[in-house]
């Protein structure tokens, strides 16, 4: 079928195949990349966040609880709580960040509501079984909304132990904690064991709204612009090989004929150019053949 087609349709064809197998496989990479920039955008966007909070509960557990336990006995939670403090900036973040979400997910924290979902446990117990993972990853959806997520494990500490030991321990601290919380959880951590992570959940739909505009973009790029060059490219092919070719395969059959005694017409230098040009000095052979046959049967 396709030996029955005129050149020019054959050229087309061949160009459409090339370019359509050209495109997808540009389009397939276009999409990975974006894919990668979206997950990279992301994740940047939650180490600010949780080195931000990270910083704040570093600088509540080395510098302000120390100097609040100097100043009095009293417990005091906002300024001695590492979690406490780091949601509370949490919230004020939140204030300008409203669709960004900050979470400290516990196994047994002493407030139930920092308790982690199934979710969270399933990632905490990975960073316990397997000490070498710093940091997991990966898109979810919490509340009907798409987010991606960033979690780090977070383990007790010497200092934990003043609000997370034994409950038993008579100190004001201790028992101002067992008045407030009780002594069912948040209680016997481990130093060095992983009690918890830091998570953050970065909304997806603002870096989804670029990737469309982006895939937009690289349609655009990748399909129309081509076959907009597809065209211009048909539209020469055709005019400096398909036509001159058409030409002379309509003169070679008026020639063959006997209804023309032209010559083909030498534009240039190239392989068409020499063709003609063979198939001029061929036309002089045929005719020349053709008049010695003619005399010599007037001969006879």
């Amino acid at each position: 079928m396709f030996t029955n087609l005129s050149l020019k349709v054959k050229f087309a064809l061949i160009m459409v195949l090339i370019g359509f197998v050209a495109n997808l496989s540009i389009a397939i990479v276009s999409y990975y990349y974006i894919e990668g920039f979206k997950k990279r955008e992301l994740t940047h966007d939650a180490k600010i966040i949780l080195l931000a909070e990270k910083s704040s509960r570093d600088y509540t557990s080395n510098i302000l609880r120390p100097a609040v336990m100097n100043a009095t006995k009293k417990f005091v939670m906002p300024a001695e709580s590492a979690t406490f403090v780091a949601l509370g900036v949490a919230k004020i973040f939140k204030k300008f960040m409203p669709d960004y979400i900050y979470q400290e997910p516990t196994l047994s924290p002493l407030n139930l509501k920092n308790r982690a979902d199934a979710f969270q446990k399933n990632i905490i117990y990975k960073f316990k079984n397997n000490p070498s993972i710093k940091s997991i990853s990966g898109y979810h959806k919490f509340n009907g909304t798409s987010y991606f997520y960033v979690m780090k494990p977070v383990e007790a500490k010497k200092g934990c132990m003043i609000c997370h030991g034994n409950p038993e321990n008579k100190s004001p601290i201790t028992q101002a904690i067992v008045k407030k919380y009780g002594t069912t959880h948040g209680w016997h951590w481990k130093v060095g064991t992983v009690i918890g992570s830091l998570s953050v959940l970065v909304p997806t739909r603002y870096i989804d709204a670029v990737a469309v505009k982006n895939i937009i973009i690289i349609i655009a790029a990748i399909f129309v612009l081509p076959f907009i060059a597809l065209i211009i490219a048909l539209f020469f092919i055709n005019m400096a090989i398909i036509k001159p070719i058409h030409e002379m395969t309509e003169l070679a059959e008026s020639v063959s004929t006997g209804k023309s005694n032209e010559d083909f017409k030498v534009k240039g230098k190239d392989e068409i150019g020499k063709l003609a040009q063979s198939f001029n000095r061929l036309k002089k052979s045929y005719l020349k053949a053709v008049q010695l046959l003619s005399e010599k049967n007037k001969n006879k």
